[in-house]
């Protein structure tokens, strides 16, 4: 069994927001995916949950070991390959589609349901920490950027990030908050990057691991947060369609099964129709461009974590705010930051240069 506990440093837990994470994770398996399984025709990605809750030592929450069924962790520092991406996939899409069928099948549940998860990152209460959190992740990426630019390759690139200084948390906030079609609206995991999966040794399968950022938001953020913390140039440069197709094929799959089991043959097959066009492709790769400044936020803001040598990481329990808004962090992690995060970088803001997506911040 896996016992978790809270972090015993109280300054970083309230610094971080540690107990508002805590205790969304402990809704996630108390309220959350037993109502999402009990609709469900199959299992979700979820270790199994003994109890969640408090005792008299405080929060704690105890789950199953999935490595005694033979899950595994990946190194972070190597980006997951293709046949990880789309094992996570199909697990994504059958966990957004069953947010789906119960919107559809019970609105006022699904309403009750997203009412229970809490955003802890994107809210008012936390965006004065997140938003110098996140203005020191730019600076630490434009540093980066200017060190990689010996070519002067970067010049302009390096411009345009240059423009989302003090705008980057509202530019995040609104892709996570505002201007989705309410139709997309999914209960989402909500930090998809390698550390927080975990693979069968043949890579088919995955579990989705800590949901303390568990939200309701359109699903296409965890395919970007997955692809743009946990992988590299190449597998994004060949796969991004195949990945998304195989994301839709499952979709409307897990969507099938769910309407079979509830409905006769011919309002199962005009339920289908109407999904099968509301996630179009072309519906869905739209919805993934538009959301792509959110894949470029979440890199510069988690690949410091991601590439960091495991003899080098950062005491969080020694961070205060005060450290973001003098800089001082910035430089502790400058001294830590490995080569593997500049090329990730340079390779990520090329990437949307590029594509045209700093152009329109």
């Amino acid at each position: 069994l896996i016992f978790k506990r809270q972090i015993t440093n109280p300054n970083r837990r309230m610094l971080f927001r540690c107990d508002a994470a805590f205790e969304n994770e402990i809704t996630a398996y108390a309220s959350i995916i037993p109502i999402l399984q009990r609709i469900s025709p199959y299992d979700l990605p979820y270790p199994k949950c003994l109890t969640a809750g408090s005792d008299e030592y405080g929060d704690r929450i105890v789950l199953e070991d999935l490595t005694t069924s033979g899950f595994a962790m990946v190194d972070r520092r190597i980006g997951l390959s293709f046949e990880h991406c789309m094992a996570v996939m199909k697990e994504l899409a059958k966990l957004h589609a069953v947010s789906l069928a119960l919107k559809h099948e019970q609105p006022r549940e699904f309403a009750d349901v997203c009412s229970k998860v809490r955003e802890i990152v994107y809210c008012p209460e936390a965006a004065d920490f997140y938003t110098h959190s996140l203005e020191s992740s730019l600076r630490g990426a434009l540093d980066s950027l200017r060190y990689s630019n010996n070519k002067g390759d970067l010049d302009a690139p390096i411009r345009a990030v240059e423009g989302l200084t003090g705008r980057l948390y509202r530019i995040m906030c609104g892709l996570v908050c505002n201007g989705m079609d309410e139709a997309w609206r999914v209960i989402c995991h909500g930090d998809t990057w390698v550390n927080n999966l975990m693979f069968s040794a043949d890579c088919r399968q995955v579990r989705l691991i800590d949901l303390q950022t568990m939200r309701c938001t359109t699903p296409v953020l965890d395919i970007l947060h997955l692809l743009y913390t946990s992988t590299e140039r190449d597998m994004r440069k060949q796969h991004v369609t195949d990945l998304l197709l195989q994301y839709r094929r499952t979709l409307l799959e897990a969507l099938q099964e769910h309407f079979s089991t509830f409905h006769e043959p011919s309002a199962s097959a005009s339920l289908m129709r109407h999904f099968a066009d509301l996630f179009s492709y072309q519906r869905l790769r739209a919805e993934y461009d538009r959301c792509l400044p959110y894949g470029l936020g979440i890199a510069m803001w988690l690949l410091p974590a991601v590439t960091f040598n495991p003899d080098q990481i950062p005491d969080l329990d020694a961070v205060t705010i005060n450290d973001f808004k003098t800089k001082k962090h910035d430089k502790r992690i400058a001294q830590m930051v490995s080569v593997n995060y500049h090329t990730r970088m340079r390779d990520i803001v090329l990437e949307m240069y590029d594509q045209g997506v700093l152009q329109r911040l």
